[in-house]
């Protein structure tokens, strides 16, 4: 976990360097990396180390800090297009003890800058998404609704 903090701070510093920014009419393409973190609950599991560590970050399983990726085009008012991917391995518990699984996630997102309808934020740019994602786990996968809310930050 030493490793993951100081692997993001490096990062933070790096693409700090250079001046950000919005994605807009005029810079309609953005593509970003970050960090995919997976807490995985196995049922059957010993009960009383999970209430106790329920918010905590012992079952948190993370690949590398450099698990997700996404491409994304503005389109018009607001609009935006992201395509997004993600991995991770997740260790959990079976019947023959602990096992290792892969994880991937691919989707697509239609998202919408709520500064459009508040006015200008400046550095904190919040917004709503709504698509489609397919995840996989352990050769299992599953389509998806997902919808949600987030903001980037904006640093100069």
């Amino acid at each position: 976990m030493k490793h993951l903090k100081l692997a993001v701070i490096a990062l933070l510093v790096l693409f700090s360097i250079n001046t950000t920014n919005a994605q807009d009419e005029n810079n309609n393409w953005a593509i970003s990396i970050g960090v995919n973190a997976i807490d995985f609950y196995t049922p059957g599991a010993n009960l009383g180390d999970a209430l106790k560590d329920h918010y905590g970050t012992s079952d948190w399983n993370v690949l590398t800090p450099l698990s997700r990726i996404t491409v994304e085009k503005y389109l018009d008012k607001g609009f935006s297009l992201q395509f997004a991917g993600s991995a991770n391995q997740i260790t959990h518990q079976n019947v023959s003890g602990d096992v290792d699984e892969f994880y991937f996630s691919l989707g697509a997102n239609v998202k919408y800058d709520v500064n459009k309808l508040v006015g200008e934020t400046g550095w904190f740019d919040p917004f709503i998404f709504a698509g489609s994602r397919y995840a996989s786990f352990a050769s299992v996968g599953e389509s998806m609704f997902s919808y949600g809310y987030g903001f980037n930050v904006w640093i100069n």
